[in-house]
């Protein structure tokens, strides 16, 4: 390797360092399924024994019949496998998901049911505690995630969960507010690292075209807990006894959620175990760790165990501001800031604007249930067709359109118009393809690096909750009822989206055509070469495609 030009703007020279001195056991280098490219990719055996009890090896068979160019299982073998992890590994996830959502709204019910006279909190009190709660989850985003690559998420989520639900019994104890606010601190703390970490996990198990649909699932727990939620709520909130309602409600949905987070140890698959679960024989845990690392190589390091010290506090801040400049990654962030500003604004202001058209307390409680219920189905189902045909960006951009037209048709139709007209369009402004989990599966495909990936996951999940404050104050009291001015700010956010959807789709593919040019010029023995040495480079290596 003698001309630097070759490299990609010389990024190599100063980058070659950077490599995984932090996993507690390094890869072996001896075998891989890639042949002479195993100080690149390792090898899948490493750290893992894949064999039965009667000791055959089932992942050295399969990296031979790879290596020699055979196929190693069926399509039917890896459907089979599929199915079993949404059996062992989705499911649950939805569950812990949904202990997540519940004590993060309970709140709001509780409130229905005089929490904040009955303890004692000022309405100024209250808005402090949600944005201390607000500020605890943003500042705990980034150092979680530190800890998931340290413990396994299998074992820092749960702890998380365990925390939180202990914090959500204690609030029955609530009587000035001090006390509120530590609460609500610790529970923003605890919930901050828990979304990146769980969709990292999500990561491991799946291929790139099977995330989109899997993280769909995830958020359309969102939207179910929410209604279960909402029932549960009335029904703590009328028990009698000792407890007042509000009280009542954090305690058993705290039982709750501690019982889902003890289980957790138990439940949670994990890759770092010869026996990820026993629902998978020694041949389909082989199976299931190679088809994730051949689908994408860099995580065959993502389970190992990464140390903790001041040596790797250093590589942790570097690795950090490496994720804040990523330039491949860093339009999906401000992607991620802006597209959802539009749809959350009509969700934050859902019941009021149904309120001031005229609809009674309870019919207004009934019409939020049809946006929900597009909004699943569309969700899930853009999902499926991006995993599917393996493509973000058109998906990605179908719904912002979709969002997009009835908000124009919002602005544009008369003040005194039917106000079923209105409502019409806010539900379909509401049950739109949430294309969240597209946008996560997206960076999981481009990040090329398990370190990355799992911060990625972090900045952007920041980014968004960013958005969500922009959207909580787009529409001004003085711009009441119609917000004339507030619409015409989403609007043009509207098309902001669009217009970034389509500058990354191009970005990535001119970036692509460059890498291929490049890459065409090394001969084979500078391209093994170039294998050995760019491991820190993560997506910018000029082997790596960025999915578009």
């Amino acid at each position: 390797m003698t001309d630097p030009s070759l490299y990609e703007e010389g990024a190599l020279l100063p980058r070659v360092h950077d490599t995984d001195d932090d996993i507690d056991e390094s890869l072996n280098t001896t075998t891989s399924l890639l042949g002479d490219k195993t100080e690149h990719y390792g090898s899948l055996t490493d750290g893992s024994v894949w064999s039965s009890d009667s000791g055959f090896d089932h992942g050295a068979e399969i990296e031979k019949l790879i290596s020699e160019g055979r196929p190693a299982w069926d399509s039917e073998e890896e459907e089979v496998i599929r199915r079993k992890l949404d059996y062992r590994v989705m499911i649950w996830a939805c569950t812990m998901f949904f202990s997540l959502q519940l004590v993060r709204n309970n709140i709001q019910n509780a409130i229905s049911a005089d929490f904040l006279i009955d303890a004692n909190i000022p309405q100024n009190t209250y808005n402090l505690g949600q944005t201390l709660f607000l500020l605890f989850f943003l500042l705990c985003e980034i150092p979680s995630q530190t800890f998931v690559r340290r413990f396994g998420a299998e074992i820092w989520l749960p702890i998380l969960m365990t925390l939180w639900a202990i914090v959500s019994m204690f609030q029955i104890f609530i009587k000035e507010s001090s006390f509120f606010l530590f609460t609500r601190a610790i529970i923003g703390a605890c919930e901050g690292g828990f979304v990146p970490g769980l969709t990292f996990y999500l990561s491991s198990f799946y291929k790139a075209n099977e995330l989109s649909m899997r993280y769909s699932w995830i958020w359309a727990t969102q939207s179910a807990t929410n209604v279960i939620g909402a029932l549960l709520a009335s029904g703590f909130i009328q028990m009698g006894g000792p407890l007042r309602g509000w009280q009542w409600l954090f305690l058993l949905e705290g039982v709750l959620t501690a019982v889902i987070g003890v289980s957790s140890f138990f439940v949670m698959p994990s890759l770092r175990s010869t026996v990820v679960s026993r629902v998978f024989t020694a041949r389909e845990t082989a199976i299931l760790r190679a088809r994730v690392v051949l689908d994408d190589p860099s995580k065959v390091s993502q389970q190992e165990r990464v140390k903790l010290g001041s040596s790797s506090l250093l590589k942790s801040i570097r690795a950090v501001i490496d994720t804040l400049t990523d330039r491949f990654l860093f339009p999906i962030f401000i992607l991620g800031f802006v597209a959802f500003v539009p749809s959350q604004t009509a969700n934050y202001y859902l019941t009021i604007t149904l309120r001031q058209q005229g609809f009674t307390e309870i019919v207004t409680n009934l019409l939020t249930i049809p946006y929900a219920i597009i909004n699943i189905s569309m969700t899930i189902g853009f999902s499926r067709l991006s995993d599917k045909f393996g493509v973000k960006w058109v998906f990605c951009l179908l719904s912002a359109i979709w969002v997009f037209t009835p908000q124009l048709l919002l602005e544009i139709v008369p003040d005194g118009s039917s106000r079923w007209l209105r409502f019409a369009l806010i539900t379909l402004i509401l049950g739109y393809p949430y294309y969240h989990p597209i946008l996560i599966s997206w960076i999981s495909s481009n990040a090329n690096n398990p370190d990355r990936r799992s911060l990625a996951f972090a900045v952007y999940n920041i980014s968004v909750q960013c958005g969500n404050i922009l959207a909580a104050n787009v529409y001004r009291e003085s711009d009441a009822p119609y917000y004339h001015r507030g619409n015409g700010v989403l609007i043009g956010l509207n098309v902001l989206s669009m217009v970034i959807i389509l500058a990354i789709r191009q970005y990535y593919v001119i970036a692509n055509r460059q890498k291929e040019r490049l890459w065409a010029q090394l001969d084979e023995e500078e391209k093994e070469e170039y294998v050995k040495l760019s491991k820190g480079l993560g997506n910018r290596q000029l082997w790596f495609r960025l999915k578009v």
